[in-house]
């Protein structure tokens, strides 16, 4: 005769994976809610998923806790020093560090950076442009994330030309700004 744990362990795993998959799910609803939160100027909501209540909250095979970002966080930063912040965040959290353009301009617009544009449209064309022109700090994966090019140190260095070493060395994407603005009076004209 089996034994009846043993004949159910199949069933016991299979219900186990698909309880993680909802938790991670759960955990990034949860951070999405929290971004939303901040941007209100509300107190992140506590807790998180997980099937027992003496696990922590931050668990790498589910997800991510909540990020903190407080309503100060980017204020008065440079952008790229302020995306390359909310980057470094996402990664020491754990869960998928990188980010769409538009949840680093949503975290950084919650945390009190300034694009200096009434309208977020081009506050978005501003941030992908300052992401785009410095490929020394950030890089575009092919599912239209960006991440840290310190994270992937097996990529080939980003070619060099006359516009990218003009910028290299500034990470406050005013490049990037001046080139919106300069197409925007451009098209306005």
């Amino acid at each position: 005769m089996t034994n009846p744990a043993s004949a159910l362990q199949p069933a016991i795993d299979a219900l186990e994976k698909d309880l993680a998959e909802l938790e991670r799910q759960g955990n990034a609803l949860l951070t999405s809610i929290n971004v939303l939160r901040a941007k209100a100027g509300l107190p992140p909501r506590p807790g998180g998923w997980s099937s027992s209540s003496t696990e922590s909250a931050i668990r790498p095979d589910v997800g991510y806790s909540p990020l903190p970002i407080h309503s100060d966080t980017f204020l008065g930063k440079r952008m790229g020093s302020a995306a390359r912040e909310y980057l470094d965040m996402r990664k020491t959290a754990g869960g998928d560090a990188p980010a769409t353009v538009r949840e680093i301009f949503d975290a950084l617009k919650g945390g009190g950076f300034d694009f200096k544009s009434k309208d977020d449209g081009n506050a978005i064309i501003v941030l992908r442009a300052m992401l785009r022109k410095n490929s020394s700090m950030f890089h575009k994966l092919q599912n239209g994330k960006y991440g840290l090019r310190a994270w992937y140190p097996n990529l080939k260095p980003p070619k060099a030309n006359a516009s990218d070493s003009e910028n290299a060395h500034d990470d406050s994407g005013d490049g990037a700004e001046t080139e919106a603005a300069d197409t925007k009076k451009a098209s306005a004209a």
